[in-house]
């Protein structure tokens, strides 16, 4: 029987995260959504950048709050994966993609993905934050593309426009510090 079960743990030792993104009020015309509201200077970043970095468990940046890492998998008959990837700081600042599909090829199949950015404890997408391949839109605002897996790691590329806060209506285009997608890396993941 065993003591404890890591959720969140590879062989390797806690899941790795590296998730450096941009919020930026949204840009597209056809988005009416007023900008959401940026706790503009943590110790994640200036204005609308965050980094989200760290090992699973540590202390995170504030010196008090610990990274929260989760990455895993569970493989589809197809060879495909369904992945669940989280990365925080509490409960104020977080990325999570979850129920992200992609094929053996690691194109990610539209579905039942959902992206959620939480910033200073108010959430963006969820269900309103659908993903896939396809660029950004008002039915699905926000692009994974460039997925790369070697062995328990994965890297990808993503990008949304408008997304919105169900609380607020506010909403949040997301990218990379320099424009263009923004990379997100996790390493040390389980069901690879």
């Amino acid at each position: 029987m065993l003591p404890l079960l890591c959720v969140s743990c590879a062989d390797d030792g806690p899941v790795a995260t590296d998730a450096f993104y941009n919020l930026i009020c949204p840009a597209s015309p056809a988005s009416p959504a007023p900008c959401g509201s940026l706790a503009q200077s943590t110790c994640l970043g200036t204005g609308g950048l965050r980094e989200i970095l760290g090992v699973n468990g540590e202390t995170s940046c504030d010196g008090e709050t610990p990274v929260v890492g989760i990455c895993e998998a569970t493989q589809r008959p197809d060879g495909g994966l369904i992945l669940t990837l989280v990365a925080s700081v509490g409960d104020r600042f977080a990325f999570e993609l979850r129920r992200a599909t992609v094929d053996s090829d690691g194109t990610v199949v539209s579905g039942g993905c959902e992206l959620t950015i939480i910033e200073d404890q108010l959430s963006y997408g969820g269900s309103l934050g659908t993903c896939g391949a396809e660029p950004p839109s008002m039915d699905q605002p926000c692009q994974i593309s460039n997925v790369a897996l070697g062995g328990a790691d994965i890297s990808f590329d993503v990008e949304c426009e408008a997304l919105l806060s169900d609380v607020t209506e506010n909403a949040f285009d997301v990218r990379g510090p320099n424009g263009g997608p923004a990379t997100i890396r996790f390493a040390r993941c389980t069901g690879f």
